[in-house]
Order: structure tokens, then sequence, then C-alpha cells
């Protein structure tokens, strides 16, 4: 995680040195690179807190630590790619715009191949199937094209070059859900009730997790290619 922090700091310092030196660059695309980059350090930070935090099984049961992880997961898996999805912006920003047909391709590629990764992790932890996963990812998907065909046919105005900064501040919401969610398990041994609602509702809060994970995914990117 810490290269990870390192690499979304890096983004950063390039950004404002850029913006130094060379003042004709467009506002949108250096105020959506720097905040991009700035939420992705902020929780690679927090999420590395929350891995070295995972309650212990002999003391919280076993359902309780895989709830845990598995919203750690999901902040690492969009942390990732709000980072990832940041170098869109930042080519832009760079006046390397032809270069950004390689991550037309390159980056919904790797969001596939890496939720392969977060939906075998869920079935595993138990929380939630293959299918239900790439379920949640087929709404997701199904209401970001919905939303960018509404854009694109019946609300043209509603198009900003902001729109990838606003999403990357609704995905520091999310991930400051999660992470509170996750940051209440340690207590999990030392008061019941705590415990009791993990193993009640703990797969209900992954399933969430994971719609939410989708649809902020989805709306991200299409974010930073221009159609929202």
């Amino acid at each position: 995680m810490a290269g990870l922090a390192g690499f979304a700091f890096a983004g950063i310092v390039l950004v404002v040195t850029l913006a130094r030196e060379r003042p004709g660059i467009a506002g949108s695309s250096l105020d959506t690179v720097i905040v991009m980059f700035l939420v992705a350090y902020l929780w690679w930070v927090g999420n590395a807190f929350l891995i070295s935090y995972i309650p212990h099984d002999e003391t919280s049961g076993e359902f309780v630590p895989r709830v845990h992880f598995s919203l750690a997961s999901t902040i690492e898996y969009r942390t990732v790619f709000l980072s990832w999805f940041a170098l869109l912006p930042l080519l832009e920003a760079n006046g390397l715009g032809r270069l950004s047909y390689v991550l037309y391709f390159l980056l919904p590629v790797s969001l596939l191949f890496g939720s392969v990764l977060i939906a075998m992790a869920a079935d595993g932890l138990g929380l939630l199937r293959v299918w239900e996963t790439y379920f949640s990812a087929a709404v997701g998907t199904a209401l970001a094209l919905g939303y960018a065909a509404i854009v694109a046919f019946a609300a043209p105005g509603a198009r900003s070059p902001y729109s990838p900064l606003y999403l990357a501040l609704a995905l520091f919401c999310i991930n400051g859900l999660g992470f509170g969610l996750a940051a209440l398990t340690p207590l999990s041994p030392r008061y019941a009730g705590v415990r009791r609602f993990y193993k009640r509702y703990g797969r209900r809060i992954a399933i969430a997790d994971m719609q939410l994970t989708m649809v902020s995914l989805g709306f991200l990117w299409l974010g930073v290619v221009g159609a929202i």
C-alpha cells in the first residue's frame, strides 16, 4: 500500500509542476487529476490501517473478520481504479490526448480482470456468490449507461468536464462509509451487540458495498471519458 500511496502522491506533484510550467493547460483537467490522486492517496493510507486492524477470529468469531476484510478489499479495489482512471485526465493535461486511446482499452480490461479477483475474494469469504458480484456489475453498468444515454440524447447540458472530480468526491464518501463500518469490527470482542450486528447484517452490508462499488466505478469511467 505504501508504494501505491507514493504513486498517488507523485501524481499530485507531477500535476502541480506541470501547472507551473504550462499555464495554458485546461483548469478542469488539472483540478480533476489533483482531486482524484488526492482521494486515492488518502484512502491508500486509510486502508492500510484497516488491513492492519483485522479482528482476530479467536476473540471476534469467524464471521466478523470476514466482513472487515471484505470491506477493506472493496475500498482497495475502488481506490486502485480511481488512481488508474486519473491517468486519462493526466494525459489530457499533458497534451498527450492521442495516447489516451490506449487507456480506453487497457483500463476497462483491467477493471474486468480486477472484478475477477474481487468476486473470488467475496465468494471465498462466504459473503457473496460469484454470480451475485457480476449481477451487481451488470446493474451498475446498466445504470451508468442509462444515465449516459439520457445525457447524450435528452440533457446534453448536464455533461460537465468536472464530472470525474465530483464522482471522485462521491467515491471518497463511499470509501468513508465502508471505512467506518469496518473500523467498528474490532469492538466486537468487547461488545456483544456489535458482534450480533455484523452477524445479522454482515452479508447485506457486503452486498450493498459491492453494488456501490460497481455503480461508482461505472459512472467514474464514463466521467473520465467525457460521456457524462
